[in-house]
């Protein structure tokens, strides 16, 4: 069976093969400055298609009114004969 070194004993190779290494080639070693840490940006949310449409529909509404475009709304033709789906054809909801 093999015996395998403990972590301690590792590191303690790894540091004397290093310190080896830098006896014979100073230069073989390059260290760097630490990047520095990024600063955070505050959380802001993407804006939903629903955010996109009342945006639009509001600047719309401010450029009518500049316009002085007025619309009215429309009301649905109050005939006697004509199927319509209004509330009060469903007296139990």
């Amino acid at each position: 069976m093999l015996n395998r070194p403990d972590k301690d004993a590792l590191r303690a190779m790894l540091e004397s093969q290093v310190q080896e290494k830098l006896q014979h080639d100073p230069d073989a070693v390059t260290t760097y400055a630490a990047q520095p840490v990024p600063d955070r940006k505050p959380y802001t949310s993407k804006p939903t298609v629903q955010d996109k449409a009342f945006h639009k529909e509001l600047e719309q509404m401010r450029a009518d009114a500049e316009a002085g475009v007025i619309h009215t709304p429309k009301r649905e033709p109050e005939d006697g004969g004509a199927p319509s789906l209004k509330l009060d054809d469903y007296p139990d909801l």
